[in-house]
């Protein structure tokens, strides 16, 4: 986003270079900006946002991220206000602070608001057209009324009809970006979701039609050069003119979208799916612009009416839906997180200046909150007013619903947005300083809705009843936490297969995995038969559970679980004899075997050397071909959660393939190891290092010494016997996959294949002669932790998939989430050697033997 962030500040370097005016800072003025320190605003004020997100969603969840960037942005201006360092950011904050208002509007508006629009039920938004329809034209029309009647009569200001109803429209738009949020995780009813964010997508448009009106009448009345004076049938005629040419823009505009989209067809190709994600962006700033200045209709309704246009007539043309979402999502962030922070730097600068000018005095203060009282007051007036005819239109409505729709009425981006552009056009003019208190009135309705209204909402949603019911809601979680511990103990089982963990401390597994901290014999029966009866039988594996049920309970009694086994399992060697459980294992690994090489027989055709009709001649070739299989095995292991995507040694896998590839293609043979083992050696290194610092440090204390050496100790062995337990494991898979791919109906390869098995054993050797160096405890505990993550991750991509298929809702699984990573923190910081709960210690003769 560098290049958004670059091109958008050139804009408004352009649109500010001619700016005469002072800007936000009262002793400075910078006629000249270079481009660089335009940059640097939006790229801080969004590497602050980053913390201020970071903090907000894990310590201060109640406040709403654009109400603390607003009070951020403030902070900001208040400071370059009073102390005004001639630094580069306070210079980047002067230049947008003179930024046109035109500009401002064409920067942030249409990427705002089209996401807005895309993000609506098409189905429900056209079904509740009518309502909102009221809730946009004659409700705003109200609304700006009373609101200037207010700034007329009540504020002893002195405010012209022209700018009291210019600041009636602004305060007109509303902006549910915070309650949304809410809506979506407590399930609120979709109906009351659609009325609030329908009626801030419409009013918007509507809002800036009536603001056009009068603040182009009173910059008239104010003697500025490029207005001119409107009456009664002018207004009429520029609303229909703006709100009816909007429309037929936006549909224009959005017909060509859906063509770029229809002939954009490639779904399969990655880049085409990019081009149509910026051709979506590119017509909706495109529409606006020809809108708003070519055509001087309503950039605002014609953004609105391509971006439902899509929604329900193109969304089956785009070829990445969830791109699209996520890049429309970042686009919104990126726009919000700047467009409030340079509200609340002007905001804080003009209250600052109007202070020093004494034009805003403690009494004003009062007037604010009576303001903010009064906004819900006339808020309420019109819309129990208007109940007894939305109650039966549409999507129909009921009393508490109406009641939370007042309450919900933020104020926000738009408005945010209009107010910068009507105080900074003023300025630009030279003119009075009537704007000065309107513009902090608006600022000041702004943040009090945000944070009182948006921190308020969730409680009284709850005290109308509006979201799910509590009794009802707890049964089903309740029945999902049962669903999510079964699948667990399943994902265990299905581990438990693989002969890598064979002999894991389940001890330490049932530490730091909870959710089969209890597991029971007659639960575990029932996950081996699952695993058995869903299963391929050639290509069913017994799962290693002897060394396990020692340590498990038999639930409610003995007696029940002997007549669980007799029904189920009876003379199971796996309980009975675990001698005999190696031999059936034996047995069933030679049925797997038969089965699977007449499979291979019988799809032969789908064989790539098959298929060639001749074979490989080039062993280079193969080499590359197999460090492509080792590449996507690693990759895979990053998915299960066997390795992790930042950690050192994910790295340096990828990296000696890197090396592996360059040498490859230099003629040398696969030698992967080799290149993994020498990366490496810094980090030894390093290690020892760290082991004479750590000896010093503790050298007082030799207890202290010995635990922090033996910890140190303990995760380097652990980093490599998890490096060698991950190159066995991708060089047995991409051995398996190149066999498959690349042998003839028996399994033979050519004899260039042959030799890059040879090359791939070899590896293999190497890597489980690495195993060795370490005794059986130390094997089993990394084994084991290894487990313990990728069982974790398994329940993490498990309450996921829940959450994506609307079985759970985020505000859900956000809890359930969080304690899962705590215990996945846990395995990966964890340095212990023994846990609660494990048997004494097996001797050094079973120790030899289970390596």
């Amino acid at each position: 986003m560098s290049f958004f962030f670059e091109l958008v500040s050139f804009v408004v370097f352009l649109g500010g270079a001619n700016a005469s005016s002072p800007s936000c800072s009262p002793s400075t003025t910078h006629e000249e900006e270079e481009v660089d320190v335009v940059v640097l605003f939006p790229s801080f004020i969004v590497t602050l946002g980053v913390v201020i997100f970071y903090v907000l969603s894990r310590y201060i969840k109640i406040l709403p991220y654009t109400a603390v960037m607003f009070l951020m942005g403030t902070i900001w201006g208040v400071l370059v206000a009073l102390v005004d360092p001639d630094i580069d950011v306070t210079n980047s904050i002067s230049a947008w602070g003179d930024i046109d208002g035109e500009i401002l509007l064409l920067v942030f508006l249409p990427g705002l608001i089209f996401k807005d629009a895309f993000g609506q039920n098409a189905h429900l938004f056209f079904s509740a057209l009518s309502q909102l329809l009221i809730f946009a034209f004659p409700l705003v029309l109200a609304g700006a009324t009373l609101t200037a009647l207010v700034g007329s009569y009540i504020f002893p200001y002195g405010w012209s009809f022209n700018l009291a109803m210019t600041f009636g429209s602004i305060l007109a738009a509303t902006d549910p970006v915070a309650v949304a949020a809410l809506l979506e995780e407590v399930g609120a009813p979709p109906r009351l979701k659609l009325h609030i964010a329908g009626e801030s997508l419409l009013n918007d448009g509507s809002a800036i039609v009536f603001f056009v009106i009068f603040s182009e009448r009173y910059f008239f009345d104010q003697g500025i050069p490029g207005y001119e004076e409107i009456d009664l049938a002018k207004g009429i005629a520029l609303f229909f003119q703006m709100a009816v040419g909007g429309f037929g823009c936006g549909l224009f505009f959005g017909i060509i979208l859906m063509v770029m989209l229809f002939f954009l067809d490639r779904r399969i190709n990655r880049e085409e799916c990019i081009v149509q994600v910026c051709a979506v962006i590119a017509v909706a700033y495109l529409n606006y612009y020809v809108a708003e200045v070519s055509w001087h209709t309503s950039g605002v309704i014609a953004t609105v009416t391509a971006g439902l246009l899509l929604k329900f007539c193109g969304r089956g043309m785009i070829n990445d839906a969830k791109l699209l979402d996520d890049f429309l999502n970042l686009v919104e962030h990126l726009l919000n997180t700047v467009l409030f922070a340079l509200g609340g730097v002007i905001w804080g600068s003009e209250l600052v200046l109007a202070t020093k000018r004494k034009m805003w005095e403690a009494r004003d203060y009062g007037y604010l909150v009576l303001l903010y009282i009064l906004l819900h007051v006339i808020r309420a007036v019109q819309f129990f007013a208007i109940y007894p005819i939305t109650k039966r239109l549409g999507l129909k409505t009921n009393v508490k619903e109406t009641s939370f729709q007042v309450f919900g009425g933020l104020r926000g981006a738009v408005g945010i947005a209009l107010a910068i552009k009507l105080q900074v056009e003023e300025l630009q003019a030279d003119s009075s300083t009537d704007t000065n208190k309107a513009f902090v009135m608006i600022g000041g309705v702004a943040i009090m809705t945000l944070v009182i209204n948006g921190t308020l909402a969730g409680p009284l949603l709850r005290k109308l009843g509006l979201v799910e019911s509590t009794d009802t809601r707890k049964k089903i979680l309740d029945a999902f936490r049962v669903t999510g511990r079964r699948a667990a103990i399943q994902g265990f089982v299905n581990l438990m297969t693989q002969k890598r963990f064979q002999h894991v401390n389940f001890a330490l597994v049932r530490h730091h995995v909870p959710m089969i901290g209890d597991l029971t014999k007659e639960q575990l029966l029932d996950a081996v038969q699952l695993h058995k009866e869903s299963t391929p039988s050639n290509e069913y594996s017994p799962p290693h559970l002897q060394h396990i049920l020692p340590y498990l309970s038999s639930g409610p009694s003995n007696e029940g679980f002997q007549q669980i086994k007799e029904e189920t399992t009876a003379g199971d060697p796996l309980l009975e004899d675990p001698a005999a459980y190696e031999r059936s294992m034996q047995i069933e690994e030679r049925k797997k075997k038969r089965k699977a090489n007449a499979c291979r027989r019988r799809k032969n055709s789908s064989n790539l050397r098959w298929m060639m009709k001749q074979e490989f001649t080039s062993t280079k070739e193969l080499r590359l071909l197999f460090i492509c299989l080792l590449q996507a095995a690693y990759e895979n292991q990053v998915v299960d959660g066997e390795l992790e995507s930042e950690q050192t040694l994910t790295i340096m896998l990828q990296q000696s393939l890197e090396f592996a590839n360059d040498a490859v293609t230099n003629g040398e043979s696969l030698e992967d190891w080799k290149y993994l083992v020498s990366l490496h050696k810094p980090f030894a290194n390093l290690n020892g290092a760290l082991r004479k610092i750590t000896g010093v440090a503790t050298c007082l204390d030799y207890s202290k010494y010995s635990r922090a050496n033996m910890g140190i100790k303990l995760r380097m062995d652990n980093l490599l016997i998890e490096r060698s337990m991950a190159v066995m494991s991708a060089h047995r898979v991409a051995q398996k996959r190149f066999i498959d791919e690349l042998g003839n109906v028996t399994g033979d390869l050519s004899e260039a294949g042959k030799i890059i098995i040879q090359e791939s054993n070899i590896q293999l050797s190497l890597a489980e002669k690495e195993l060795k160096n370490f005794d059986a405890k130390t094997v089993e505990v990394a084994a084991s932790h290894k487990l313990c993550k990728v069982l974790l991750n398994f329940m993490i991509k498990y309450i996921t998939d829940l959450t994506k298929s609307g079985m759970l809702k985020e505000s859900e699984c956000e809890h359930k989430l969080e304690e899962i990573e705590f215990h996945l923190d846990h395995v990966l910081s964890c340095d212990e050697s023994k846990h609660p709960g494990e048997f004494d210690e097996i001797s050094e003769e079973q120790n030899k033997q289970r390596l």
